[in-house]
């Protein structure tokens, strides 16, 4: 209780219940919650590959060493290439190979023939048909929420991790992985990078209430730290010398320092009446200060070497949302934000309010927050619940960049420092890692996985100077395109937030170009080398299967398969119809277009192992029938039809 605070009560209940409500009712109003609050009301994450899609198999046509071939992969049975005429086999893994398959493409770049893997778990591989190498891929991701980051030896690094999964270690410049910190599956709420007596370890706290402590350079784990009895929400770091202290806070109210050297506990800081969201070590030239803020509306500030409160005050912002400490003019502040968006400025000696800073239309709250310096002036990095990062000059104010959203809300930041390009690396409530150039707030594309179950795999031919491509679409919602013989990551973009269920790629008027079918019946055109929406295109009534280019009569066309049984074709320039054709009723599962003597054939196969062929400008159905295996993929061959199914393929 505070004497001063009787004409500010407290937040209640009631302002949770009064957003929940609106989320309900309008599902953009997710993120007008702060994380904080966000996180007691979200369900635990499905597993991986629970879905209607995940499970299925899938299966793709194409040439390996010059040889007709076809791709297969099967939920839990691994994937496999072979030769279509004699059904000789190609390669292939077992369920031992690291990949839960759930999509395949078979494609060529430079002369190479390739062949790509989908899992379950978002990671994307990339293999010679011939060979049988490896020759790029990511690992899987876990739903990257929380974020560290630091250079390491010289050597720019990033962690992330979810709220299930192991936490990840990659490097900045390129995403490539280093490998995994194990907890037992139980993900991480706070991520903090330290360095004591010499070694640069990684704290983890997670929502049993354990910290974790391993040496970054070994992967060992070297404390497990006990005393909270509620999820782990804030993490910060104080160099002494050769030694460190680390101080923890939790839902349950209390923040917590302890000896990183030795992992022992050093004190407990009571007072907070609700979770405390934010922590930071104040810059002092006297004793160590930490000071804390909480959903109780309340500033704290605490003695590292006594463990005694120093003083606290009612901030009269609502819910503190996070914090940070910096130096301005020479003098120690503490920037904290809030659930309206706003950031204030407080002199810790006495708690005065120095400044507000501007906040953006929404009323978003302000998730993260994180400090770095640009030309010797502070700078705060503000990631909010709608997406959008922002870089503010500390001193005035002033708005220097703002990056738009991206994966959802945005629910931690890092800072990792470099010479040449420092990085903001953030965390978001969908999972994705984001990376920004923290000086201008481009965002860096890096290779990291999808947040789900790989939906969509399909090779894109080079367009002059572009090389050929490799595009994945996920059910988080993704796309990401790839140089697809050497794996860099060029472009990732939302292009369904409900998910993607279908994908297909080709050049289009000598453009690279990328299809997206989602849940809702929506299918988008984009350009794959800069993520532009190009089209978007109507008439599916329910969520589309399948997706290929093709030609019409010298028109570049796309058609697509609906869970209804009918399919579509559209110009692929302009959007305008070419051809519908109605089904039997049941989910199309595999479409191709050919032409044949200047007559292009329609073929397609449902899920009740129904075949049909159409003739494309009259419209007409030449031949239907029952098949002995759900048609995956089709293609036409010198004398009729291949049909892929779950038991290999057959020719028609």
């Amino acid at each position: 209780m505070w004497d001063d605070a009787a004409g500010v009560p407290v937040p209640g209940i009631a302002r949770a219940l009064e957003v929940l409500v609106a989320q309900a009712l309008d599902p953009a109003a997710a993120g007008l919650l702060p994380a904080a609050v966000v996180h007691l009301d979200q369900p635990e994450p499905a597993p991986a590959g629970d879905t209607d899609g995940a499970g299925r198999p899938a299966a793709a046509v194409g040439s390996v060493g010059g040889r007709p071939a076809y791709a297969l992969a099967r939920p839990g049975e691994g994937f496999g290439l072979t030769a279509l005429e004699d059904a000789a086999a190609l390669g292939g893994s077992g369920t031992d190979a690291g990949v839960l398959p759930t999509a395949v493409a078979l494609g060529s770049a430079q002369g190479r023939e390739l062949f790509a893997v989908g899992g379950e778990d978002g990671a994307v591989q990339v293999w010679d048909a011939v060979s049988g190498d490896l020759l790029h891929g990511t690992a899987g991701g876990e739903g990257a929420q929380v974020v560290s980051a630091a250079q390491v030896h010289g050597v720019p690094l990033a962690f992330s991790a979810g709220r299930a999964g192991e936490i990840r270690a990659w490097h900045t410049a390129d995403g490539r992985g280093l490998g995994l910190l194990p907890v037992a599956g139980a993900g991480a709420d706070a991520l903090c990078h330290a360095r004591c007596a010499d070694l640069d370890l990684l704290a983890a706290g997670g929502a049993d209430g354990l910290i974790r402590v391993w040496d970054t350079a070994t992967g060992e784990q070297l404390h497990l730290l006990v005393g909270h009895t509620d999820r782990v929400t804030a993490l910060a770091v104080l160099a002494l010398g050769n030694q460190a202290v680390l101080a923890s806070a939790g839902a349950d109210g209390t923040a917590r320092l302890w000896d990183l050297a030795t992992g022992q506990p050093v004190a407990v800081l009571t007072g907070h009446s609700a979770s405390v969201t934010g922590l930071a070590f104040l810059p002092s030239d006297g004793d160590p200060l930490l000071a804390s803020c909480s959903l109780d509306g309340t500033l704290r500030l605490w003695d590292v070497y006594t463990g005694t409160a120093v003083d606290g005050r009612p901030s009269r912002q609502g819910w503190l949302t996070s914090l940070a400490a910096l130096r301005l003019d020479g003098r120690p502040l503490l920037a904290v934000g809030d659930e309206h968006g706003a950031v204030v400025l407080w002199d810790p000696a006495g708690f005065t309010r120095v400044a507000d800073l501007p906040a953006p239309p929404g009323g978003h709250p302000v998730n993260t927050l994180t400090v770095l310096e640009q030309d010797g002036r502070p700078r705060l990095a503000v990631g909010h619940g709608d997406g959008t990062v922002r870089l503010l000059d500390a001193a005035g104010g002033a708005q220097l960049w703002a990056a738009g959203p991206d994966g959802g809300a945005v629910t931690s930041m890092a800072l990792c420092p470099a010479d040449e390009q420092p990085l903001l690396v953030c965390g978001t409530a969908a999972g994705a890692v984001r990376c920004l150039d923290a000086r201008t707030g481009t965002d860096l594309p890096l290779p990291a996985p999808h947040t789900g179950p790989v939906s969509g795999l399909a090779f894109c031919p080079p367009v002059e100077d572009s090389p050929a491509l490799l595009v994945s679409a996920g059910e988080d919602g993704t796309v990401r395109v790839r140089d697809a013989l050497g794996g860099a990551q060029l472009r990732r973009f939302t292009a369904d937030p409900d998910g993607v269920t279908a994908l297909a790629a080709a050049a289009v008027a000598g453009r690279q170009t990328v299809a997206t079918g989602g849940p809702a019946g929506r299918v988008g055109l984009w350009d794959a080398t800069d993520g532009r929406p190009l089209l978007e295109l109507a008439g599916v009534a329910g969520p589309v299967e399948v997706l290929v280019f093709g030609l019409v009569g010298g028109r570049e066309v796309l058609a697509a398969g609906g869970a209804d049984g009918v399919l579509r074709i559209w110009d692929a320039r302009d959007g305008g119809a070419v051809g519908e054709f109605a089904g039997g009723g049941a989910a199309v599962r595999s479409v191709t277009l050919q032409d044949l003597d200047g007559e292009v054939l329609l073929a397609c196969g449902d899920q009740e192992a129904t075949l049909r062929l159409w003739h494309v400008s009259s419209g007409a159905l030449l031949n239907e029938a029952k098949v002995d295996r759900v048609p995956l993929a089709i293609a036409f061959g010198d004398t009729g039809l291949y049909m892929v199914g779950p038991e290999g393929a057959t020719a028609l």
